[in-house]
């Protein structure tokens, strides 16, 4: 989906925590045991290379976006004539707008991302994050990175339940790259080979009611064949699909 904005907007290389934010996400992954694998070699090559690209003009040159038919908004394509991407491959980081909020609150942004939830804050960290409410050491709250106002050209990517990407989170170590560290990176990834042509999805609900309803739009069922361009970058629905 797209917002009322333009891809120029939307040029955030990486995830960017404040010092306090990192220092939650660090101590609530050791209190909950979670394991965090390294970004390898490669993939640390592969981020380097999208996150300068991303700086500089926002959307690599093998993708295109394309306006879908209605209120789907804009879907992003593998130009025709690209090399195909490969299964495992790297795409991008995910990255939007942070923000540490109860975890029974509703949130209607259909651009949010959820990496880590179950967390505790005590009580100088509730007066910071959510100063409305009155201190409570058992409330439960999640980290929300958001890309409806900013992030990267990962925004476009549509919602499918059956995608061709796939969501995995990873910490950025210390590395002979240059590259920033980093406790916690949600990053996008080839789930498939993905040919020329193809729309790159993800999913984002396992039911597709779920997803459209902020949009208020009837669910809409897209496999990565449902919408194609063509040589001449025209926008092709294979109804079959």
């Amino acid at each position: 989906m797209e917002g009322h904005y333009k891809i120029m907007d939307y040029k955030l290389p990486r995830q960017i925590f404040t010092q306090d934010v990192s220092e939650i996400i660090t101590r609530e992954i050791e209190e909950q045991d979670i394991e965090l694998a390294a970004l390898s070699k490669k993939n640390l090559k592969e981020l380097l290379e999208v996150s300068e690209i991303i700086k500089e003009k926002g959307l690599p040159d093998r993708y295109v976006l394309k306006k879908l038919k209605g209120d789907l908004g804009y879907g992003l394509f593998l130009k025709p004539g690209s090399e195909p991407i490969q299964k495992g491959e790297l795409i991008a980081p995910y990255a939007g707008e942070v923000s540490v909020a109860p975890q029974n609150e509703p949130d209607n942004s259909a651009y949010a991302f959820a990496p880590l939830s179950d967390i505790l804050l005590n009580k100088k960290e509730q007066n910071t994050f959510d100063k409305k409410r009155k201190f409570s050491p058992r409330r439960l709250y999640t980290l929300n990175l958001d890309a409806e106002k900013q992030g990267n050209f990962t925004r476009y990517i549509n919602h499918s339940t059956a995608p061709n990407i796939e969501a995995e989170i990873f910490r950025v170590s210390k590395n002979a790259f240059g590259l920033e560290t980093s406790p916690l990176e949600v990053f996008y990834r080839a789930k498939t080979k993905i040919l020329p042509g193809q729309q790159l999805l993800v999913c984002y609900e396992d039911e597709e009611e779920s997803y459209w309803k902020p949009f208020k739009i009837e669910p809409f069922h897209m496999t990565p064949k449902t919408f194609t361009v063509d040589a001449s970058l025209n926008l092709i629905q294979n109804k079959k699909a």
